[in-house]
């Protein structure tokens, strides 16, 4: 990340400085009383920078053997003296006994150790397949060598495309005054290892680049990745999951999903999940009670509650609980539009995980679901929008695919071609093709 120095935009007597002391002190204590007590809590390590240059984000495999039958890690080549993580390969066991080898190395870091049967716990990145084949699996059967040939051609052509790609301008050149001692204090408490003294600092940093520069400017970004940098190391994971789930949606639509800057905000989000022990219903509930502290602290339309709103939602949709998750992910884009405004970056960012868990509903097969997809659609975009009139089409075709419910399936289809007639005209592709379901459904 590039040096950005920043002096304090918001002097001391102002609403908002006020409004940022007293989140500081009120994170202070509320963050020694949540963490105190729960041993679950664990600080990930971070793997070096040469290791994770050479790997692939990628959660480590779960392994757990029953009776000694199952999957364990082996190994232990290539010990890293920066960060301590070894290579190990995915084997099956019988016996606890490594019989077979899987088409899987990592570089491992453990968490947690087991020889009882009992699932252990890794951090881990993958090796790309092209390198990971030393024991000439893909020269014995045709299949791994098509498969490792192709990943390896794909990664590199990704990784050639992602590095051509310019970052685009930052408007920081133009700013001078965002470059002083504010961000250098803060940049001094990173270094020296003091997170919770640098994080109400960073924050406010933060502020003060959106407010300036823009969410979306690249220095603007490089900042927030810190940040969940910074949430990680001083204990707050799920801060950090929201914050850098945000940044990456970011970076994927300015730079490329492989450059290096969105890699970097992709394993924050591996590392926030792994201190939250993974994808699930200890992600929702540290999620629920991180929104719960910063809407009592700033109000349900701060940018933080409304991140964090979006990644609860997005949480909720991993579990499957899908009508929360459309319930919750259309409230935040309400506020999003409201506070931030229809054209903001966040706002964007939220409206593509709304459609994101539309579309999950819709191609789910759960008729409810589907149901209740349309209803959020027609409620966000319109009743008459393109998106909400094809989502009703679709949902006549599940109504269709029963006999029981075939006549409402014709009545929909009836209602939604009456609307796109009216909306889009009879010669819009979208009225044939609802005109041409109609008369094979009736």
């Amino acid at each position: 990340m590039d040096s950005v120095a920043i002096i304090e935009i918001h002097p001391p007597g102002t609403a908002r400085q006020a409004g940022i002391d007293k989140w500081n002190q009120q994170r202070a204590t509320r963050g020694a009383m949540k963490w105190t007590d729960q041993t679950t809590l664990r600080r990930i390590p971070r793997f070096c920078e040469q290791c994770t240059s050479e790997t692939i984000a990628w959660p480590a495999p779960a392994t757990s053997t029953l009776n000694g039958v199952g999957t364990t890690l082996f190994g232990g080549a290539d010990p890293c003296t920066r960060c301590g993580s070894v290579v190990k390969r995915l084997y099956f066991c019988v016996l606890f006994i490594p019989i077979w080898p899987l088409p899987a190395r990592f570089r491992i870091i453990t968490l947690k150790r087991s020889i009882t049967g009992e699932s252990a716990r890794y951090v881990g990145r993958r090796f790309p397949f092209s390198a990971d084949d030393p024991y000439g699996l893909n020269t014995r059967q045709g299949w791994f060598a098509t498969q490792y040939k192709a990943e390896a051609d794909a990664a590199m052509q990704a990784k050639e495309a992602a590095l051509s790609v310019p970052a685009p301008p930052s408007q920081l050149a133009e700013h001078p005054e965002l470059r002083g001692e504010r961000y250098q204090q803060a940049e001094d408490y990173w270094e020296s290892g003091e997170f919770d003294h640098a994080l109400p600092v960073f924050e406010e940093v933060l502020a003060a680049h959106e407010a300036v520069l823009g969410a979306d400017d690249i220095a603007t970004l490089q900042l927030r990745q810190r940040m969940a940098e910074v949430y990680l190391e001083a204990g707050w994971p799920a801060a950090a999951l929201a914050l850098a789930q945000q940044t990456t949606h970011h970076f994927v639509r300015l730079l490329a999903p492989d450059h290096p800057y969105t890699l970097l905000a992709l394993d924050d989000c591996i590392v926030a999940r792994e201190q939250l022990d993974g994808p699930g219903r200890a992600e929702i509930k540290a999620l629920k009670a991180e929104l719960t502290d910063v809407e009592e602290d700033f109000g349900e339309d701060h940018p933080r509650a409304l991140r964090t709103a979006c990644a609860l939602g997005m949480a909720q949709l991993i579990c499957g609980r899908v009508e929360r998750a459309l319930h919750e992910l259309e409230k935040t884009l309400g506020r999003s539009e409201r506070s931030l405004g229809a054209d903001h970056p966040d706002t964007e960012h939220v409206r593509e995980e709304f459609v994101t868990a539309c579309r999950f509903a819709e191609q789910s097969g759960k008729l409810d679901e589907a149901q209740a997809a349309v209803s959020a659609r027609e409620r966000v975009h319109g009743p008459d929008a393109p998106e909400t009139l094809m989502a009703m089409g679709d949902l006549a075709q599940h109504y269709a695919s029963s006999r029981r419910h075939r006549g409402e399936a014709v009545e929909l289809l009836r209602k939604t071609l009456e609307r796109c007639e009216r909306a889009l005209g009879p010669d819009d592709p979208l009225t044939a093709d609802l005109r041409r379901r109609l008369e094979e459904t009736s």
